[in-house]
């Protein structure tokens, strides 16, 4: 059975309303039987509504609504019926995925599968600069705490710090909890947040968001278009990237990196690793050491890439001839997950740079 904040959700969508997650939450949020949890990833796609690129396997599809904001699919599995929604944005080509299971649950974990494997949607991921920017707006309504941090550090280990409320200290703010990691040379993978009187709140570097409670309105107005606009911004930067002559200015990305992580060719033959155990990804390797060099082409799409390390503290990746949004998108997060990156910028326009000089 659906939970009435579903069957609200569902109901609206056969209505043809638009679909309000705060309006929703305030009128049906009090009478669930439970207390509403809403769970976002932004994702973007090239234009296309990202239920219609879902594989949906391992569940029985029961039914799907149109809204004038979005599609409601009713879902069913061995452990009962829940609900996927995918809302349009303010960004062309920008959706939330969004449901009431927990992140935790096999069924979200599932949706998270689908959204991997999917040719066509694109995850986003989030620099710390967008940490710290969602932050400083949220402090606006009330001071902001850590709860838990977890975080990737440069030994590729992970650090999980939890800061219990109590009486005789303070919890750190965000920038205060982002700095510590910073200074340790690990990258934020979540942050759970409160802001007092306000929202509790957490975040995901592969941009998603958890609504545990408080206001309705600032999640909506606040959290998911922060998320909303810092996916437009990762689409922009990573569409129309395909080479068109030999001739133009390269315009690489860079994944920066928290630390000197990739020094010698051993740490090299880490990147390797991580783009070799890909499936639909091969790749020819050029150059080995001092620096590594190597074409990299996705079977899914044919796009194709020469990815680069001459630094010890970045990944350059050098798009071909073909390169589509959603497959530079999979291969820059891999890269950028794997080794805790900082962020993904564009490299300042480059000289073309020869056969030669990269072979």
């Amino acid at each position: 059975m659906l939970t009435v904040f579903e069957r609200s959700l569902w109901d609206e969508a056969v209505g043809g309303r638009v679909l309000d997650l705060a309006h929703l939450l305030r009128r049906y949020a009090s009478r669930d039987e439970s207390r509403v949890q809403i769970v976002v990833e932004t994702v973007f796609t090239d234009h296309l509504d990202p239920t219609a690129l879902l594989s949906f396997s391992g569940v029985k599809e029961l039914g799907r609504a149109s809204a004038p904001n979005g599609t409601v699919v009713w879902l069913a599995d061995k452990d009962g019926e829940w609900l996927i929604a995918a809302l349009t944005s303010e960004h062309e080509g920008v959706f939330h995925l969004m449901g009431t299971v927990p992140r935790s649950d096999y069924r979200w974990r599932r949706v998270e599968r689908w959204i991997v494997g999917a040719q066509g949607i694109s995850r986003c991921f989030l620099n710390h600069e967008d940490f710290l920017e969602l932050g400083d707006q949220l402090s606006s309504y009330g001071a902001v705490e850590v709860v838990t941090i977890s975080s990737r550090m440069r030994d590729g280990s992970s650090l999980n710090r939890g800061f219990p409320a109590r009486p005789d200290s303070r919890r750190p703010d965000h920038r205060e909890g982002i700095a510590e990691i910073e200074d340790r040379g690990g990258s934020v993978r979540t942050l759970s947040l409160h802001v007092r009187d306000t929202l509790d709140l957490h975040v995901r570097r592969l941009a998603g968001a958890t609504y545990n409670g408080g206001s309705y309105l600032v999640f909506r107005d606040l959290v998911l278009r922060r998320l909303e606009a810092a996916a437009g911004t990762r689409r922009e930067l990573l569409s129309n990237r395909a080479r068109i002559s030999a001739s133009e200015k390269l315009r690489p990305l860079t994944i920066s990196l928290p630390a000197s992580l990739l020094r010698d060719a051993e740490d090299t033959g880490d990147v390797l690793a991580v783009v070799g155990t890909q499936p639909n990804l091969t790749l020819a390797v050029f150059h080995r050491n001092p620096y590594l060099h190597f074409a990299l082409t996705d079977e899914q799409d044919g796009s194709n890439f020469d990815v680069l390390v001459t630094r010890e503290d970045a990944i350059d990746i050098f798009p071909g001839f073909r390169s589509s949004a959603s497959s530079l998108a999979r291969v820059s997060q891999l890269l950028s997950e794997a080794f805790g990156a900082l962020e993904i910028r564009e490299q300042p326009g480059s000289e073309p740079v020869s056969l030669y000089d990269l072979v």
